[in-house]
């Protein structure tokens, strides 16, 4: 009987995680079903945890940026509804293959996107509040330097913020944040920007310096990451790095 039940719970696991993203919790707990499931509703809770932090670092960046723009991009128009806004004109840059591209053709789809989804797609507060933290991310690339960085964005940031380690962390807050999304593995990375430690405590970093009143607010004094809370009370039940 236990046998049936076991060769039961294989195929019902199988199916509803597939063999390929079973088989990698399994890799971690020598091959017992029971461990490994256990292991992946470890991981959707550790993800969970992560989450709450991202949520809250999204807010964050999207009110300081568009705080920024509409404080200095000086229009009649919000900096999101302006044809001549530097997140909007078409500003062409060399692709990697030495061909023209628009960096800003992506911020456009988003915003049209954004904006189709909205009540009512006249208000700016509805299109921020609509456009994904890819958006906010982007806008601290290499690309937008020039026409974003420093004239505008660097406001946001402490004095003496280098962008390019700015952007290195950012793109790594992203990364995560699309792996938590779509239910990926988040145990032994393979790339130190995807450690869910390191990441969590970079990223409270960057929100303390957006937003310090918030920050003390919500976490105190930050002695110890929501991650690092999470391991100390809810142990995985194999041994993984993080």
């Amino acid at each position: 009987m236990a046998e049936e039940d076991s060769a039961a719970k294989w195929r019902w696991a199988e199916r509803w995680l597939s063999k390929p993203r079973l088989d990698s919790y399994l890799s971690f707990c020598e091959g017992d079903i029971d461990l490994a499931l256990e292991l992946h509703e470890w991981n959707i809770s550790l993800g969970k945890v992560l989450m709450g932090d991202i949520a809250h670092f999204e807010v964050a960046i999207r009110n300081a940026y568009n705080r920024v723009l509409e404080e200095n991009f000086k229009s009649d128009k919000h900096w999101l509804l302006d044809e001549s806004s530097p997140v909007v004109r078409p500003i062409l840059r060399n692709s990697k293959t030495k061909k023209l591209r628009d960096v800003n053709l992506m911020n456009r789809k988003a915003i049209s996107d954004a904006e189709r989804r909205a009540h009512d797609p006249t208000d700016p507060n509805q299109i921020v509040a609509g456009l994904m933290l890819g958006f906010w991310i982007h806008m601290t690339d290499r690309s937008r330097e020039r026409d974003l960085w420093i004239p505008y964005l660097h406001k946001a940031w402490p004095e003496g913020t280098d962008r390019a380690e700015l952007a290195f962390t950012l793109s790594g807050i992203n990364k995560l944040r699309n792996r938590v999304s779509h239910n990926e593995r988040l145990i032994n990375p393979s790339d130190i920007r995807l450690s869910p430690l390191s990441v969590d405590a970079e990223m409270l970093r960057l929100f303390r310096d957006l937003c310090p009143g918030a920050f003390t607010s919500i976490y105190g004094d930050g002695e110890m990451s929501p991650v690092e809370c999470f391991l100390n009370e809810t142990p995985p039940p194999v041994s993984v790095e993080l």
